[in-house]
């Protein structure tokens, strides 16, 4: 930490005394404290875990990159006084190389702490396009006009304008969605937010355009030796997408405002660009359907892993008693017609589960549920009610008697039990529907014949009686 705090302290005095020093040796405070995080971020890379360092090579890259153009912009300017436009053409372009491996960067932290985010990732473009737009159309456009900066100069600060707001908007998203706090992740947002200031302000012909600029390199610097650099690309807690109404706003604010804001200039005469505002409008709208997709598909797949978690048995996965019983019913409103319920109970069970343990219970009860579901017909049903009782639902002419037979071949075998093979019996009830039964009925009839049949149970015999 104390690494940390004296990077910081050189570094930030670097940055508040810029504006004091002459105009002619600006550039080399400028250069050192671009040139700062370089280190930094070697250290960085040797401190993350291996295997989790690639969002930190893409950060070195990046202010390699950037350095590579501070370096010819001082070098021209302590030669010959001032920037020609060949300087400001590389710097242009290094400018843009380094905000597409930034936004690289922040992806990789949004694939690995985000858990593969990829909403998060579609949050962060239509960010980009709906903050980038109006920032550009109301800010930058205008100030870049009036100071008659060419056509390169603006599409290069619109490409990285672009890229910034994508970036803040992936780092923003993380840090929201992946549950605690990160400072490392913390400061690179805090980076961008100033790179996106600097681009204000170079736009406006601020005389204090590289504070920001500069300020922006000390937070990535600080954010490669902060001790939380061990958890910025380790997996967080899982994003949470939801259609709720807090989403669909932010989604209906980012599709309108881009439209508002322009038809808002057009009416009090000021001037809009309407080819950034037709391409946006037309990359946000699919942007913004893609997403209310992807949350709907999210919160149908979460309502089915509630009804499933509600109807199913935890252990065995076989419907449970709630979802028999709403079958029975089910069945019954269409009909008792060669409608059988079979109530079946294990003979044997609390033995072994006594002698072997709870855990070779459970892997006999899960063995007895495949034995009695596989190859089952569709329309029939086999449920754990509870405890070593199964209830199945079966309708057609000699429907129950197959199932009679699937329990006499349970009974003939011996299952796994742990480290064991065991043998167990089944009790077996067997109740046919008739007209005006209840649900109730017909299962307390199939109960009451399988308690008749356990009067005569026997281990590894199956015990029938009908009602």
């Amino acid at each position: 930490m104390s690494l940390l705090r004296v990077y910081a302290a050189l570094t930030g005095l670097l940055v508040v005394t810029y504006p004091a020093w002459p105009a002619e040796l600006r550039g080399w405070p400028l250069l050192l404290v671009t040139l700062s995080p370089l280190p930094a971020l070697l250290v960085g890379v040797r401190r993350a875990p291996a295997g989790t360092r690639a969002a930190w090579w893409l950060l070195l890259a990046a202010t390699v990159v950037y350095d590579a153009g501070n370096a010819v912009w001082v070098w021209l300017v302590a030669h010959s006084g001032r920037a020609d436009a060949d300087a400001d053409a590389i710097v242009n372009v290094t400018m843009t190389g380094g905000g597409a491996l930034v936004l690289a960067a922040s992806l990789v932290v949004v694939l690995r702490r985000g858990r593969a985010d990829i909403g998060g990732i579609i949050d962060s473009v239509i960010v980009a396009v709906g903050l980038g737009g109006v920032l550009w159309d109301t800010v930058l456009l205008p100030a870049m006009t009036h100071h008659g900066m060419s056509t390169g100069e603006q599409l290069s600060r619109f490409v990285n304008v672009f890229l910034l707001a994508g970036t803040l908007g992936a780092l923003l998203r993380v840090s929201l969605a992946a549950g605690r706090r990160v400072t490392s992740v913390s400061l690179l947002g805090a980076a961008i937010a100033l790179a996106l200031v600097e681009n204000v302000s170079f736009a406006l012909g601020s005389d204090w355009v590289n504070v920001p600029y500069m300020a922006a390199f000390v937070a990535v610097g600080c954010a490669a030796l902060h001790p939380s650099i061990t958890e910025m690309t380790m997996p967080g807690r899982a994003p949470v997408d939801d259609l709720n109404t807090p989403r669909l706003v932010f989604l209906g604010v980012m599709l309108a405002i881009g439209p508002l804001l322009g038809g808002g200039r057009a009416l009090l005469g000021l001037p809009i660009d309407g080819v950034l505002l037709a391409v946006s409008s037309a990359g946000m709208i699919p942007l913004v359907m893609v997403r209310i997709a992807r949350l709907s598909s999210a919160r149908r797949d979460a309502e089915h892993a509630l009804h499933r978690l509600a109807t199913s048995d935890p252990l065995t996965g076989l419907p449970n008693r709630a979802a028999c019983v709403e079958r029975i019913s089910a069945e019954l409103a269409a009909g008792p017609d060669d409608l059988a319920v079979l109530f079946c109970d294990l003979d044997g069970f609390k033995p072994v589960n006594d002698r072997l343990g709870h855990a070779a219970g459970d892997a006999l009860l899960v063995g007895v549920a495949d034995h009695l579901s596989s190859g089952l017909r569709a329309d029939d049903l086999v449920s754990r009610f509870g405890g070593d009782e199964f209830v199945i639902v079966c309708r057609g002419p000699g429907a129950a008697e197959a199932m009679v037979d699937r329990m006499r071949a349970l009974v003939a075998r011996a299952m796994p039990a742990g480290d064991e093979q065991v043998r167990i019996g089944c009790s077996v009830g067997v109740a046919h529907a008739r007209p005006g039964d209840t649900t109730d009925d017909v299962v307390t009839r199939a109960d009451m014949a399988m308690y008749q049949a356990k009067r005569r149970k026997q281990i590894g015999v199956l015990s029938l009686a009908a009602a």
